[in-house]
């Protein structure tokens, strides 16, 4: 008795020590994430607050903020974000509702290939998708209008993309993917009695539509819009392509230009004024994201018993359903990569003609090196290897302590790793910046491909972790529990038994992280220099020197090899019975 009791006791100290390392890891761990993610945040901060150049000291002063808001301009370059930021939400709601109703509730045809063309179009870089509409849109150049003059006489452009209805349009249509794969989950689980109660009284697909389907997602739609609104104040490229031959400033483009100026010297000062103006908008949103996601799931749409997904029939309605479903297809990939593949063919941008086609050649495939060294394609495969794999790192030990220990501040570390996504691209990046010219001694990593990776990182923790709880969850805890049982220690049980199990998921997210930052440009420019170019700044290089077929052949290359990574991932993740899903 007295020696049952006692190896008792010693299993209950044995306990305490797991328990207390376990939290000593996750204390550590936490430690980790808010250095990663507070130090950037408080370079923001404390270059708003100094004048001169990173790393000169002097006292703390409130100047920048009197510049920044005593100027009309700032006024005027708000409500432009505004503007923009809304009309963003509007294009994208327009479309990736109907989109995801006939897709996940309806016999729409040709879902498989669908969900595909979505999913390159994810991957195709936005300045890509800009640069080739502004190709055949823009009012000097543009395809469309050269062909209306000719057409029709015409003395002005027939449209232009040059205002900020045009940069909303853009940046909306290619936010509908992502807004797709958020919705998907609460129209595929509905419950089809409620539009079969509706279709028993008489009403029509169309307002059953209007009046079951939205409401009940509301949540979920409220929460997606809240999400596109916050990422669209933050998003830099279609505002810099297009708003600065409009002269259309936005805060993003705001901040960028306050660091890297065309002439003159750079003002960090202005910039984190102006920046800290987007943090506390991206915090608010972000709060209200949380909070909208936490009360959508009082909205319960599977009801237990007698549930079935059902498809509804779209009878005459399928052809003009798949029309719609293919024009937005055609605005989003068809079409911008197929202006990029005729300019990259021809010596200067031309409407198709007889003298056209005698011109098409693979010369600007062919004389790519001579413009274009390979550093920049070699540190693109650098952050395609390191990014995701110190993201998936961090992730899965998160989401491991997070879902599966019993740490009383696991909660709080699940919120540390979801900041970054309040965080806009280009603010990390200029606090990273900052950080590195001011304190190069301690941190001699600014003007190296490293400073990008480190940013990288920091910005897709929030998707790797929300990815990694998803499919932590799904393991039972007996697993661990035999395991543990059997005498393994808690990292052998991690390493043998949760990790295989979750290992397709985190593949996945990995690719899918791995081809963010191939396509990422806004935190690269910010952070770019000589020695640690990529591909992305590489081509926006060239469309700011005007070099249009040798913009449109490495976009071509780019668009392929997008296509080429989702088709072998597409056929490998059905052949071992996984899916391949979305990013952000």
């Amino acid at each position: 008795m007295k020696a049952e009791t006692a190896r008792g006791a010693f299993g209950q100290v044995f306990d305490a020590k797991k328990v207390n390392g376990v939290g000593l890891f996750a204390g550590g761990l936490t430690g980790l994430l808010v250095l990663m993610v507070g130090v950037p945040l408080l370079m923001v901060i404390l270059m708003s607050l100094r004048t001169g150049f990173p790393g000169e000291g002097g006292p703390l002063t409130l100047a920048n903020f009197v510049a920044v808001y005593s100027s009309p301009g700032t006024y005027k370059v708000l409500l432009n974000t505004l503007l923009f930021a809304s009309g963003t939400v509007l294009v994208t709601i327009a479309f990736a509702v109907p989109l995801v109703w006939l897709l996940m509730r309806t016999d729409l045809p040709l879902k498989g290939t669908i969900y595909v063309l979505m999913t390159v179009g994810i991957l195709i870089p936005v300045f890509l998708r800009t640069i080739a509409w502004i190709l055949l849109l823009s009012p000097r150049i543009g395809l469309v209008n050269q062909w209306a003059t000719q057409l029709f006489g015409l003395d002005h452009p027939l449209v232009s993309l040059y205002n900020i209805p045009g940069m909303a349009f853009i940046q909306g249509v290619s936010f509908v993917p992502s807004a797709f794969f958020m919705l998907a989950a609460a129209y595929r689980t509905m419950d089809p009695s409620l539009e079969e109660a509706a279709y028993t009284s008489g009403v029509s697909k169309f307002q059953t539509f209007l009046r079951i389907n939205i409401p009940i997602t509301w949540p979920a739609m409220a929460g997606v819009m809240v999400y596109l609104f916050m990422s669209a104040i933050a998003v830099f490229e279609v505002p810099a392509i297009i708003g600065f031959p409009a002269r259309i400033l936005v805060l993003s483009a705001l901040i960028f230009t306050s660091t890297n100026p065309p002439t003159g010297l750079p003002d960090y000062g202005l910039a984190g004024a102006y920046g800290a103006i987007m943090l506390v908008a991206g915090l608010t949103l972000a709060f209200f994201y949380v909070r909208l996601v936490q009360q959508g799931k009082k909205y319960t749409v599977i009801t237990g018993r007698g549930y079935r997904p059902r498809q509804i029939s779209l009878g005459r309605w399928k052809w003009a359903a798949l029309a719609f479903v293919m024009l937005y297809l055609s605005m989003e990939v068809f079409i911008p990569f197929l202006v990029l593949l005729w300019a990259s063919l021809l010596p200067f941008l031309q409407l198709p003609s007889a003298e056209a086609f005698a011109q098409i050649s693979l010369n600007n495939y062919e004389t790519i090196f001579d413009f274009v060294d390979a550093l920049p394609f070699i540190n693109t495969a650098i952050l395609m290897l390191v990014v995701p794999t110190g993201t998936m790192l961090l992730a899965v030990l998160v989401s491991w302590i997070v879902v599966r220990t019993q740490v009383s501040f696991r909660g709080s570390l699940d919120t540390v790793a979801f900041l970054p996504h309040a965080i806009p691209s280009i603010l990390l990046a200029v606090g990273l910046g900052y950080l590195g010219l001011a304190y190069r001694n301690v941190f001699p990593v600014y003007g190296t491909i490293a400073i990008i990776a480190i940013a990288h990182i920091i910005g897709w923790i929030a998707y790797g972790t929300r990815t990694t709880n998803g499919v932590m969850i799904q393991v039972h805890r007996e697993l661990e529990e035999a395991g543990r049982v059997s005498g393994a220690s808690t990292p052998r049980v991690l390493r043998r038994i949760v990790l295989p199990l979750v290992a397709a998921g985190i593949f996945n997210s990995w690719i899918w992280i791995s081809m963010l930052s191939y396509r990422e440009v806004t935190m690269a420019l910010a952070l770019g220099t000589r020695k640690n170019l990529v591909i992305s700044t590489i081509v926006w290089q060239f469309w700011g020197n005007g070099w249009v077929p040798q913009v449109a052949a490495l976009g071509v290359l780019l668009v392929l090899f997008a296509v080429l990574v989702v088709g072998i991932l597409k056929i490998g993740f059905s052949r071992f019975g996984g899916e391949f899903g979305s990013g952000s």
